[in-house]
Parts: C-alpha cells; sequence; structure tokens
C-alpha cells in the first residue's frame, strides 16, 4: 500500500487482530472501558473486519458479525457492526464515515442480510443517525456466560440492507452481543 488516498481491505476478524490491537489499547484502555456501558459484557468476535489504511497503517475499522436471529419470532439474517474505531490521531478526519459506508456497500452488495445492527455509546449516536441508522426500541435477548437472557444496552441501532428494518420489536440475538 501506498501513501495518498485511503485503501480498504477486508480481512478475516481472528487474524486482523493483531493490526488492530494497539489502536483498540488507544482508545479503550482498561481504565477509560471500565466507564463504558460495554464493561462487564461479553461480546461476540467478528467474522471479518473492514480496514482502512493510510500510508500502511490500519486508520479506521469496523467488525461484520453475520448471524441468524429471530425478530418477532421470524428467523432473519442480520450484519451485526461491532469495533467500529479510528485511530485518535486520525478522528474528524471522516475515516471512521469512509469505513461505515465501505462496510455497508459490502453488506448490500454481498451479505444478503435483512439489516444491519450495532450498539454504540450515548456520544456516537448522531454518527450513525447522520449515516441513516435509527435507534431501536424494543425488547432484546443475548446470550451472556452461555445464558440466554433480556439484555438492555443504551443505544442499539438498526439500519435496512435488504429489506426494512424494524425500530420496534423483539430480537433474540441468537448469541452474544456484538
Amino acid at each position: 500500500m501506498t501513501s495518498g488516498a485511503p485503501t480498504f481491505l477486508v480481512k478475516d476478524g481472528a487474524l486482523s487482530w493483531p493490526e488492530i490491537a494497539a489502536m483498540r489499547e488507544l482508545i479503550y484502555p482498561p481504565e477509560k472501558l471500565m466507564d463504558t456501558p460495554m464493561h462487564g459484557l461479553e461480546w461476540a468476535q467478528p467474522q471479518r473486519r473492514v480496514l482502512l489504511y493510510v500510508e500502511d497503517s490500519v486508520r479506521a475499522v469496523a467488525g461484520i458479525h453475520e448471524r441468524e436471529i429471530l425478530c418477532d419470532g421470524e428467523k432473519l439474517h442480520v450484519a451485526g457492526v461491532g469495533g467500529v474505531m479510528t485511530d485518535p490521531e486520525f478522528q474528524g478526519g471522516g475515516f471512521g464515515k469512509q469505513v461505515m459506508h465501505r462496510l455497508v456497500t459490502l453488506l448490500r452488495t454481498e451479505a444478503r442480510c435483512a439489516f444491519g445492527l450495532l450498539f454504540c455509546e450515548d456520544h456516537n449516536v448522531e454518527f450513525y443517525r447522520k449515516l441513516g441508522w435509527t435507534l431501536f426500541d424494543g425488547d432484546m435477548v443475548a446470550e451472556q456466560r452461555g445464558k440466554s437472557g433480556p439484555f438492555s444496552f443504551p443505544n442499539v441501532m438498526v439500519l435496512p440492507l435488504g429489506e426494512s428494518a424494524n425500530a420496534i420489536g423483539n430480537l433474540d440475538l441468537c448469541g452474544p452481543p456484538w
């Protein structure tokens, strides 16, 4: 990869972890993570990641979690989005927006998912809203430490991909959240 315009690659989720581990540590050091709604929760690992490179280094990333879930009792194939991060030195430069656009394009053309679903902190709601995501207001079941049960998170957002995305209803994630 050369300097200049960003380059995007889609990589295996587990194999790409070494490339983003240092960025995650910068954004979410243990002492900061303790003060977030993510603390103490068990999260699924992504199957794939979209990585944005500038000058041979990852500057933004977003994870993809494809899974069959239950939406109001109906099985649907959905795309979970998680682990969206931008290198702190590059935040505000549009890289987060670019990686999300690339991810959504990939999902719409290849994944054949009904809708996208993500969990985010309060300060990120407006960012996702500008990208077309809407807040979900319904009940959710997810797995935590091997047991399924009610799951709540401050901000759950949905984005239509192949169909409409219900902004209200009952979702069973059929596994841990992402």
